[in-house]
């Protein structure tokens, strides 16, 4: 009886550590890189918000203010891809914690790095190339525009190509 009291004892230790360790493993190695992924979304759309004068106005304000806010669109472009593939079985967390598809966290980088190239375009369609690079980013991402403007990715795409068009028939 005294025997089988020490090994029901000495069972459940181990069933309990063996659920805390299980617990930690499945904590570290899938709730922390979907919560560190979804942390970087959230700081590309406070970075379009809090910078949108910045990017738009690159040619006025100060050239290192405009630098930087292009360089930490591109450090979140890279750790939009780094985050992503720090998640284990990604399509699965995917659907289940509502992620962005891969390949749109992998159009959305690019679409962040292309914003930051383009700072300093002084192209007519300049602004709403930007707009429009801004909307793509937020539809990959599964996020809303933040910016609240009348214009749809579709309506931007037709006036840079009526801008384009113009200019090519003025040459």
């Amino acid at each position: 009886m005294l025997f089988q009291s020490l090994l029901t004892g000495v069972f459940t230790i181990l069933v309990g550590v063996s659920v805390f360790v299980l617990g930690q493993i499945f904590l570290k190695s899938m709730i922390e890189p979907v919560q560190e992924l979804r942390k970087v979304i959230s700081e590309v759309l406070f970075s379009f918000v809090n910078d949108l004068a910045t990017i738009h106005n690159a040619h006025v304000v100060d050239r290192n203010e405009a630098l930087s806010a292009g360089r930490n669109l591109e450090r979140l472009g890279a750790s939009l891809l780094a985050n992503q593939q720090l998640i284990p079985c990604y399509c699965i967390a995917r659907r289940l914690w509502g992620l962005p598809k891969r390949e749109g966290i992998v159009h959305a980088s690019r679409r962040l790095s292309l914003i930051s190239k383009s700072l300093f375009e002084t192209k007519e369609e300049h602004y709403q190339q930007l707009d429009l690079y801004r909307k793509e980013v937020c539809s990959a991402l599964g996020i809303e525009d933040p910016i609240q403007d009348s214009q749809t990715e579709q309506e931007l795409k037709d006036e840079i190509n009526e801008i384009r068009k113009n200019r090519a028939g003025r040459r």
